[in-house]
């Protein structure tokens, strides 16, 4: 085809695409998670390309098989919040500031994640597995400095903070008070971190 070859950084790892290759990816990735959010885990695979304004052979050179397409959605959703937080804590005074920042940014990003808390599949792969981890220990650090900071009195652990952002950033919500209410919700809980 005599393209320039360009570096890719997806989560997967596939490095030289192309940069038609490598729009025609995100296209595919963009449209996989609006579909699985609007018709669930089993929307047909050509849905999925149509909505991508491609073909279905395109797709599956990308993604083989389903279970490749949707845990690279969640390996891709676990990056960006790791992403989030990891930004959060270098900008933020303190934990609960770090934690505000990172919520609101999950919450923001709602749309465009895929996450088993939130409805989408388990994790696969060893690859999304050890994003996870990362992001599990990010957050384990963000509530350690709470500790040393003063600003997390209560007996709190990662998982409640997973499952925190879960409830607050429920994909589909079109009802724009839901990001009011929500940012109420978190402002609520965080304060509440800072009371014995």
């Amino acid at each position: 085809m005599g393209g320039m070859v360009e570096t890719d950084t997806t989560p997967s790892g596939r490095r030289g695409l192309r940069s038609d290759a490598r729009r025609n990816r995100e296209q595919l990735t963009r449209a996989a998670v609006a579909a699985v959010h609007r018709q669930g885990l089993a929307v047909p695979m050509a849905t999925i390309a149509a909505d991508a304004g491609v073909g279905v052979a395109t797709l599956y050179r990308h993604f083989p098989t389903r279970e490749e397409l949707l845990d690279e959605l969640t390996c891709r959703s676990f990056q960006r919040m790791l992403d989030h937080i990891q930004h959060a804590g270098e900008v933020a005074d303190t934990a609960t500031e770090a934690l505000r920042r990172f919520l609101r940014a999950v919450i923001s990003d709602r749309d465009d994640l895929l996450l088993p808390t939130t409805g989408g599949p388990a994790v696969q792969t060893e690859q999304t597995r050890e994003v996870q981890r990362q992001l599990h220990s990010e957050i384990r650090q963000l509530l350690d400095r709470g500790a040393d900071d003063g600003t997390i009195l209560r007996k709190v652990d990662v998982w409640d903070i997973a499952w925190l952002g879960a409830v607050l950033a429920q994909p589909g919500r079109p009802d724009p008070s839901w990001e009011t209410i929500s940012l109420r919700l978190l402002d609520t809980y965080l304060a509440g971190l800072g009371t014995p």
